[in-house]
């Protein structure tokens, strides 16, 4: 990612802690699921603009979409629909990243070439740590694809021409449970943090070091040569207002980092918000905590999101959205707003609320309404005293994976705004005759305050899944905007199917897609289960250095293989075109 130096003094004067990377290296840009979760968009209050630059989410948010509007030097082109190249495929041996769940990228220097040693994506596997299997690790000489390649050298020791493969640049069984939730960076990179899908849960930091363990199947153990693991049973831990809890886990909530104050907030499955301090400048320490919502086996908190600019948390119990205001010893509720029927067993809302604090909304997705008759996208007033809900197909009844995940934003969402009627969201509900087999719908809004439209613009679009496999599901969507081209990347998978389903196609979203006839641009198939959430890399020309990353979520049927070979499942790097 190249921005200008202006940008750059822009990022030092106003960010502190952008600042604090530039007296030791230059400055980086870290991506984890929650980068698409607080966003912010054109068209800020002075008041609003001004308390957003405090915080380092806002300036990622600007470098990934505002920049790229300003100079599309780097931009790549327009392009005829075709087939999506695979640059590469590595095995997560016999673990997966988890669905809905989101690789972290860094780039090293955001104001220079892609970087083949220092830019890396992190991957969690869902499988027991172990000699012989990783549960975190990461790849470097990210930028080589069959075509050409940015990156001079191959993962083999000593070096070849082999230009297929990244670098495993680290690998560890780190503690001794599966991560099936996200990983989360520092600014700098040198830490990640995510927890332990244990009972109860811990809250880990991890210091890497390049070179510790060579493969999925051959990780290291940290705690030598500079390399470290702190863990917190957060749940477990005796504080003022919290009482221990050994036996909850933690099914959907992510940790979301303060980069600010280097606080953490986190859940579980008891209902419970957690606050944890020192995350990655000194060790982590429960602070406080706050019941959402006791009812147990039914209300697993989602990842929580932090607005820094009205200092208010975000959560759901998979049916409500709560607002929290955090303060110096507990948590006070501001509001709390009902979305979908408690019907249960599973939660209806799994991931993380969306909030847009430069327009004053929150928004979420679920598999039933408050009728437990339709599938939904919500958009809520940030005060969570109204919503408008947009039907995007029939509650889902399949038997796979029995949920709705994220939409996502076109590049004029945040460049003219829903204020001023501009912008889509797009969201994957379900065919309109079948609740089992995903569809593709895009939403409008409406001037002058922003509201969402109940009525989808299009509906219905099957066009991601041609093949309309039954108890199929789509992973969260992924817009980026590099510039010249709005792009929007689908996966629809079918875990344990021979055919159909199990691909990722691209949309060109230069304007909004103008019927349920739409077809995609180019499509990527053989990725069995669908793909985890995607991670996005660079604006850039340099080969194979503008690509996607995400995780498959089945190993292949019999008589099938994977991209990374049979009976695997596979962490994948695509390009964001289809012409490298």
């Amino acid at each position: 990612m190249r921005l200008s130096i202006v940008a750059l003094i822009l990022i030092s004067m106003v960010c502190p802690m952008f600042a604090q990377q530039t007296a030791n290296r230059p400055i980086g840009l870290p991506q984890d699921w929650s980068t698409r979760h607080l966003i912010f968009t054109n068209g800020a209050s002075a008041d609003v603009a001004a308390a957003a630059q405090r915080d380092p989410r806002y300036w990622i948010n600007w470098m990934l979409h505002t920049a790229n509007s300003f100079s599309n030097q780097n931009a790549i082109g327009t392009h005829t629909p075709k087939h999506l190249q695979t640059d590469w495929a590595m095995s997560l041996g016999g673990g997966f990243m988890p669905v809905g769940e989101t690789p972290a990228k860094f780039s090293f220097n955001i104001n220079g070439t892609p970087n083949c040693t220092n830019d890396f994506v992190v991957f969690t596997i869902n499988a027991t740590p172990g000699a012989n299997q990783a549960n975190i690790l990461a790849f470097n000489n990210l930028y080589t694809g069959t075509l050409s390649s940015s990156c001079p050298f191959g993962p083999q020791t000593p070096p070849t021409s082999d230009f297929t493969q990244p670098t495993f640049m680290w690998s560890y069984q780190a503690g001794a449970s599966p991560i099936a939730l996200s990983p989360v960076l520092s600014l700098d990179g040198t830490k990640v943090a995510f927890i332990e899908n244990s009972t109860p849960p811990t809250f880990d930091v991890l210091t890497p070091v390049t070179g510790q363990g060579t493969s999925a199947t051959a990780p290291a153990t940290p705690g030598t040569g500079g390399s470290s693991l702190t863990q917190l049973a957060y749940t477990n831990t005796a504080v003022t207002g919290c009482t221990p809890n050994a036996t909850t886990s933690d099914s959907d909530s992510s940790a979301y980092i303060d980069y600010i104050n280097d606080v953490a907030y986190v859940g579980a499955d008891n209902g419970v918000l957690y606050r944890i301090n020192g995350v990655f400048r000194s060790t982590p320490t429960l602070a406080y905590c706050v019941t959402v919502n006791a009812t147990a086996g039914t209300h697993y908190l989602t990842s929580p999101i932090y607005d820094s600019i009205h200092n208010e948390v975000f959560v759901s119990d998979g049916y409500s959205v709560y607002g929290y205001t955090p303060g110096a010893t507990g948590f006070t509720l501001v509001k709390s707003i009902s979305v979908a029927a408690a019907a249960g067993p599973n939660p209806s809302i799994v991931l993380s609320p969306i909030v847009d604090p430069t327009n004053g909304f929150v928004y979420v997705f679920s598999r039933d309404d408050t009728t437990n008759a339709k599938a939904i996208a919500t958009q809520i007033n940030e005060a969570l005293t109204t919503q408008v809900q947009a039907g995007i197909g029939l509650k889902i009844t399949g038997t796979g994976y029995n949920f709705i995940l994220d939409g996502d934003f076109d590049n004029a969402y945040y460049t003219t705004g829903p204020k001023a009627g501009g912008g889509t969201l797009y969201a994957c509900g379900t065919d309109n005759n079948n609740a089992a087999k995903p569809s593709l719908y895009a939403l409008s809004f409406a001037a002058p305050n922003g509201t969402m439209n109940a009525t989808p613009a299009v509906s219905d679009n099957r066009h991601i899944n041609p093949a309309a496999n039954p108890n199929s599901v789509c992973g969260p969507l992924l817009d980026f905007y590099d510039g010249t081209t709005d792009r929007l990347f689908v996966s629809v998978g079918t875990v344990g199917a021979t055919t159909g389903g199990n691909q990722v196609t691209e949309w060109n979203v230069n304007t909004r897609i103008a019927s349920s006839a739409t077809t995609p641009n180019a499509t990527a198939t053989n990725y069995w289960g669908g793909a985890s959430a995607f991670s996005i890399d660079n604006v850039s020309t340099e080969p194979q250095a503008a690509s996607i990353y995400f995780g498959t979520l089945s190993p292949p049927p019999a008589l099938n293989t994977t991209p990374c070979g049979a009976g695997n499942y596979c962490a994948v790097k695509l390009t964001q075109s289809g012409l490298q």
